[in-house]
């Protein structure tokens, strides 16, 4: 049986995982997925590596829904996330051993690539976060390194000051809460 997939001539690879389980869930993490733009391909494996066989899915037989792909998370009986994916003609269920709902919208997005043509957004698939809440953070975060500047509280970044020399007025540069020492009179201070 064959192990591995061979592209057309006019196929691509969009991503791939290994460590996969499919279908029933009675079998180990052991499968290839690989996403083309025409097929998307199960390549199964047993528990050492032998070949299982080879499941070839046409990206074109993917339900199709107000313009996205019909692929999305959904759980397992026993709480594992799974990647579904609804075809014209049945569905099918894979699970990876590793990543979580971050991979599977990963694979949901290049799913919906391949089907629609469109690339993917950064929205979330599952719709979880709020509209415009990146831009509110944003602000949020801008707004509190404001008031930790004006409180003199410490950042992660080291502020570079210039000052005049306590004793002599000459010119002192260095980092905030650093003690150098004036170049010309040699008096000791903290920035």
């Amino acid at each position: 049986m064959a192990n591995r997939y061979d592209l057309q001539p006019n196929e691509v690879v969009l991503i791939k995982e290994e460590s996969v389980m499919h279908g029933g869930f009675m079998s180990a993490y052991t499968h290839e997925l690989i996403l083309t733009n025409l097929n998307l391909v199960l390549v199964k494996k047993g528990m050492f590596g032998n070949s299982k066989g080879i499941l070839s899915f046409p990206v074109n037989q993917i339900k199709v829904h107000n313009q996205r792909a019909q692929a999305m998370i959904g759980k397992a009986t026993n709480g594992t996330n799974l990647l579904e994916v609804y075809f014209l003609n049945g569905h099918e269920k894979f699970a990876f051993q590793s990543g979580g709902k971050k991979k599977i919208n990963a694979w949901i997005a290049k799913i919906n690539e391949a089907v629609t043509g469109e690339a993917p957004s950064d929205e979330p698939v599952s719709g979880m976060a709020l509209p415009g809440a990146e831009l509110v953070a944003g602000v949020m975060k801008d707004t509190l390194g404001v008031f930790k500047s004006r409180l003199g509280v410490k950042s992660g970044t080291p502020v570079k000051l210039a000052v005049k020399c306590s004793s002599c007025g000459a010119p002192v540069a260095g980092v905030q809460g650093q003690r150098v020492a004036c170049e010309y009179c040699g008096s000791a201070q903290q920035l």
